[in-house]
């Protein structure tokens, strides 16, 4: 042991000397281990994005900029081989890793090498986890570095896709696979650290997302929400900070990286456990708002999510297949809910009729409800003036309910001309097969109808902008 400990502060003083890593770690392209540049932002302060818009691929916002990850890259590439080096020399040249050992010597020479060349490496430690954004002691010496989730979480991805170069696949045992597992050991220290770091960050900002910033009380006209609008811009700064410095071509697979991976869907996860309780909260309106809210929050997400490219959509894919769930079954009860409150008579007359025809056949109908009754309603609220003024009341309604920056009114325009045709062509049937009555207008004319309705209403409504932005310029 005093002869290891000797030879431990003889690598410390010379190859691996403070002095000869510090001119080392200056001379990184990034300067990284002088230029402590904080990378990290809350979520709350990233832009919000437009679902027209492409993602962010450069760094052309104050709050975007790449961390310094070539640094830490070149660091890893060129030090670590030393490390290993120094590990296999030790046990080498002390005899810890002879074949004849039992398990319990290997594991306790394995310890004494690790603290052997711990000893050795203190410095390229202390410089490395300067350049990965860990944070200092509180009683440390020197220049203070302050930790940086974002340059954490990027240095978490660079140190993962290192440990693949360490690991004893020809199973060569020995010497050799000691001085492996001793830099795995090194880096797993290190991604603890900076994980750690990582995670109180994330945790911080479920916090915020579970605040629910900006979402009026009764859910009406809330949009998309502040966090989730803001979540993409994350992931786009992930993505820039991961392929700094590197080729074009090169995307993180971070969906196999099990700590990354977990806590990013766990950040997702949380910004719809937040809309879930915003949906369901006693104040929130739950005839319409609810639903409006639901659909909205877990469209914009699946396709903010899906612009941005397989990788991303591999990673939430969970995520996505809910969203895509909720999408649905909002929209199918908000879109029943529009038609049944524009066209409450004829639904509540062919309700009837449909009822009464399960139950006594179609002959005995006209029976029960009157043809003569049966027709006037239908001159009343089935003429094609009133469809027409119903439809586009309809779309009207739809415009104001749901918000420009949730892209979603041709969307669930489409699907309610759809929902529209499907009705009336149930009733057509029913008017047919109960009272051999022609219904008119047909299902194919309610969507001709439904178009026109709403060309003439968004023609309407943007006129309606226009002269309300006339208006302010005039004060």
């Amino acid at each position: 042991p005093a002869v290891r400990e000797s030879y431990s502060e003889l690598v410390c003083e010379g190859i691996l000397s403070k002095k000869r890593l510090k001119t080392y770690f200056m001379s990184l392209p990034g300067k990284s281990s002088i230029n402590m540049e904080m990378y990290t932002v809350d979520l709350s302060i990233y832009p919000p994005i437009a679902l027209r818009s492409q993602p962010i691929t450069e760094a052309n916002n104050q709050h975007m900029k790449p961390v310094q990850a070539k640094d830490v890259e070149i660091a890893l590439t060129e030090l670590l081989p030393v490390i290993a080096r120094e590990a296999y020399f030790t046990a080498a040249l002390f005899g810890l890793s002879a074949k004849h050992l039992s398990g319990r010597e290997k594991k306790r020479n394995f310890e004494s090498a690790k603290r052997s060349v711990d000893f050795s490496s203190q410095f390229f430690k202390y410089y490395i986890a300067r350049i990965c954004g860990i944070a200092s002691e509180a009683d440390a010496e020197g220049k203070k570095v302050f930790a940086d989730p974002m340059l954490s979480l990027v240095a978490s991805i660079l140190l993962n896709e290192a440990m693949e170069n360490y690991i004893d696949r020809q199973k060569k045992g020995g010497d050799h696979s000691l001085s492996l597992a001793y830099v795995r050991a090194t880096i797993l220290d290190l991604r603890k650290k900076v994980d750690k770091q990582w995670v109180s960050w994330v945790e911080e900002q479920i916090k915020w997302i579970q605040s629910s910033p900006g979402v009026p009380l009764t859910g009406k006209r809330a949009g998309v929400f502040t966090s989730i609008a803001r979540f993409p811009s994350y992931l786009d700064h992930v993505l820039i900070c991961c392929k700094a410095g590197r080729p074009k071509n090169h995307v993180p697979n971070l969906a196999k990286i099990k700590v990354v991976a977990y806590y990013l869907q766990k950040l997702a996860a949380a910004l719809f456990n937040s809309l879930h309780e915003c949906s369901e909260r006693e104040t929130t309106d739950q005839q319409y708002a609810a639903n409006v809210m639901r659909m909205e929050n877990s469209y914009f997400f699946t396709q903010s999510i899906k612009q941005r490219g397989p990788e991303l959509t591999d990673l939430f894919q969970k995520q996505i297949t809910a969203a895509s769930s909720i999408c649905k079954q909002s929209t199918d009860a908000y879109l029943g809910f529009m038609i049944k409150r524009e066209f409450k008579s004829l639904h509540s007359l062919f309700a009837n009729i449909s009822r009464i025809r399960r139950e006594v056949g179609d002959g005995d109908v006209p029976i029960h409800v009157p043809r003569s009754t049966f027709e006037k309603t239908l001159s009343k609220e089935c003429n094609r003036e009133i469809l027409k003024e119903k439809i586009g009341a309809i779309y009207y309604r739809m415009e104001k309910h749901l918000s420009e920056a949730g892209g979603l009114l041709p969307v669930a325009w489409k699907a309610l001309v759809k929902v529209l045709y499907e009705w009336f062509g149930r009733w057509e049937k029913l008017s047919s097969q109960c009272y051999n009555f022609l219904l008119e207008p047909t299902a194919s004319d309610v969507v001709r109808i439904a178009k026109q309705a709403a060309g003439i209403s968004a023609k309407k409504i943007s006129d309606e902008k226009k002269r309300a932005n006339s208006n302010q310029g005039k004060y």
